[in-house]
């Protein structure tokens, strides 16, 4: 087939052999490139290939020859059009049948042949009319079942569609409508007439929008039939050729009982990277990968405690088959206390450290103290001469077991220290975790995933368990190792691919690499951001300038002492106990005054706020760690490091001594 310009091809094309794949023979192009301009192909460039699949009429004008005249005709126009000619010509019955006009729809319809027609030894003279009454299929060809009207009598006729010849229609001055015009190959380059544009003869000239596929494209390319290009039909020798459509592995995401497939990447995903593994510096292009489907799995944020490498952060499936052990939490703050509390859960903690409040009407801690954490509730303070309502948590405090418990207010922006008391041995599963337990906790690996090689959680001392994601994982494989697995976040590890004509894998992977993932540290930063957050910032403390006045009134007070303490005397050596068994805990700063009776939990007085002010007598350190933990439990992990331990007792000692 001879190049024919873009215009021509598409006027001549008949729709219902679509697709056909048309290479460019000579164009325009741009250094080489294909860009859009308005959402339609404005270039094409030299030896592309493009597969059609579909016409969309935009617009028709109407010329006139004679002028050069042209008008915009509107897409439905009412007009009716007839031929200037009497008679079409068309070369063969099959020509006849399928481009006249009202094609094949209004049966039966008349003919004449420009020459004699001899069908099975009868001779059909020339100009004697022939109707076409239906269409026959015989062994794979089309046959026109016809009758035909001579001198000795009514004759019935087989004709094949492939009798070649000169035949006219019947039709004598028939009108047609605008889209049976553009619809027939025989009118539309046939001179016109209609009654409601004039007298003169008219061309019309239709301007399509064709659409087709092209090699690395997304979406259908939509080029106008005008584009001064020159094409080729390679039809029948492309059919080897696959257009190849590239996707993004998210689109993936939205392609349902597409699965199992095989895709090639195009372009590998951006850096950094999210995961220290050893399968993501593999996904470059040309890389062949199965996707077997989607992931059933949840996820859950992890974090080790601090190592020589620092922090180390993790993603872990739900697949994870190891088990845990709770850790205590540790609380900086009062209001981390009020963070961690869930419904209908309770929390006992022990305090590690003397807590001042800041507050004049509220209570502070002492080391060793045992707070069971109640609710929270709301309180009026005196803050510079004014009453101002602030937020508080209603705990219950005891230092022993012989001691009554009271309950006590706390400001929730408390700076202290605080330690959960755990005495739970039993060991969880992630989904129990999830299900029975509150995030964030602190575990510890009591039992190894035995489908890990190397657990490398099992190394750890501690564990926080941060949040739970469910965020879509597509399970892939590399082509080479079908047999082993690993789960992609398309919405983090987006990258370019298209799907090849491979069958796919026969069966599922038996190996999960994906069951601990090691996330890098800039994008488990990254990942805190995006994930949503319902906490309230903690409350600020006090002014300073209140702290400042409180510490100026007490020096003030103390100035006005002239007299020297007098002088302890002498311990008898008869009457002194010995050294060993002399307690150290210091003298209580002011007197307990004994809890008053209360209407209800969440209703106190000024008295009773002013008696909870009084703290408890220190405890040792040691001897608050130990309580922490219930006698009898069969825990295997540490409660605080034993750095930390030492160094709080030789402070506690040496605070004590002086």
């Amino acid at each position: 087939m001879e190049p024919l310009s873009f215009q021509e091809y598409i006027l001549s094309l008949d729709i219902a052999s679509l697709p056909r794949v048309l290479k460019v023979c000579s164009g325009v192009y741009f250094q080489g490139s294909v860009y859009e301009v308005s959402g339609r192909e404005c270039c094409l460039s030299t030896g592309d290939l493009m597969k059609i699949t579909g016409l969309r009429l935009q617009k028709v004008t109407c010329e006139d020859p004679e002028t050069g005249l042209a008008t915009e005709l509107p897409l439905n126009f009412k007009g009716h059009f007839q031929p200037s000619r009497d008679k079409l010509s068309y070369t063969s019955l099959k020509q006849l049948a399928r481009t006249r006009p009202a094609g094949l729809q209004d049966l039966p319809f008349s003919f004449t042949s420009a020459v004699d027609l001899t069908v099975d030894g009868q001779v059909i003279p020339k100009g004697q009319p022939i109707s076409l009454l239906s269409v026959a299929r015989h062994a794979g060809q089309e046959f026109a079942n016809c009758t035909t009207t001579g001198q000795d009598g009514q004759h019935l006729l087989c004709l094949p569609f492939s009798l070649q010849g000169q035949f006219y229609e019947c039709s004598g001055q028939q009108s047609y409508t605008l889209s049976q015009v553009l619809q027939s190959e025989a009118l539309r380059g046939q001179r016109l007439k209609c009654s409601a544009l004039g007298r003169h003869s008219l061309l019309l000239c239709p301007v399509y929008e064709v659409l087709a596929i092209m090699h690395m494209r997304k979406e259908v390319v939509k080029i106008p039939s005008i584009l001064e290009v020159d094409v080729e039909d390679v039809t029948e020798e492309s059919q080897h050729i696959h257009f190849i459509k590239p996707l993004m592995l998210s689109e993936v995401l939205g392609l349902e009982g597409a699965f199992p497939m095989q895709a090639e990447i195009l372009e590998g995903p951006e850096y950094p990277p999210i995961f220290e593994n050893d399968w993501i510096p593999r996904l470059q292009m040309g890389q062949k990968i199965q996707i077997h489907g989607k992931s059933c799995a949840w996820k859950i944020l992890a974090s080790s405690s601090k190592g020589r490498k620092g922090f180390r952060h993790f993603l872990l499936s739900s697949t994870y088959q190891g088990k845990f052990r709770r850790r205590p939490r540790e609380f900086p703050t009062v209001f981390d206390l009020t963070a961690s509390l869930g419904k209908g859960k309770c929390l006992r903690v022990v305090v590690t450290k003397d807590c001042e409040s800041p507050e004049e009407d509220l209570p502070s801690l002492s080391m060793g103290d045992r707070l069971e954490v109640l609710h929270l509730a709301k309180t009026e303070v005196c803050r510079q001469a004014e009453h101002k309502s602030i937020d508080v948590l209603l705990c219950s405090r005891s230092s022993g077991e012989d001691e009554e418990s009271e309950q006590l207010m706390l400001p929730l922006h408390l700076e202290g220290g605080f330690v959960e008391e755990v005495s739970d041995s039993r060991r969880y599963s992630l989904p129990e975790i999830v299900e029975q337990l509150q995030l964030p906790c602190e575990v510890k690996v009591a039992t190894k995933d035995s489908s890990l090689a190397n657990d490398i959680l099992s190394s750890f001392s501690a564990l926080r368990l941060e949040a739970r994601i469910t965020e879509p994982f597509l399970v892939t494989s590399l082509c080479e190792a079908p047999s082993v697995s690993f789960q992609i976040p398309p919405q983090w590890l987006d990258m370019a691919l298209f799907f090849t004509e491979e069958p796919g894998p026969p069966q599922t992977p038996q190996t999960d690499s994906s069951k601990v993932e090691e996330l890098t540290e800039s994008f488990y930063y990254h990942l805190l951001k995006l994930m949503p957050s319902n906490e309230a910032p903690p409350p600020r403390p006090p002014k300073r300038r209140d702290v400042r006045d409180k510490a100026g009134t007490q020096l003030s007070g103390a100035k006005e002492v002239t007299e020297k303490p007098k002088p302890l005397p002498p311990l008898s050596k008869s009457k002194c106990a010995p050294e060993e068994s002399v307690p150290l805990s210091p003298k209580p700063r002011n007197a307990r005054s004994p809890p008053t009776a209360r209407s209800s939990p969440n209703e106190y007085s000024s008295q009773q706020i002013g008696s909870q002010m009084a703290p408890k007598p220190k405890k040792p350190f040691k001897e608050a760690r130990d309580a922490t933990v219930s006698d009898g439990s069969d825990h295997d992990y540490e409660l605080i490091d034993d750095d930390l331990i030492k160094t709080i007792d030789k402070m506690q000692k040496a605070v004590l001594h002086h």
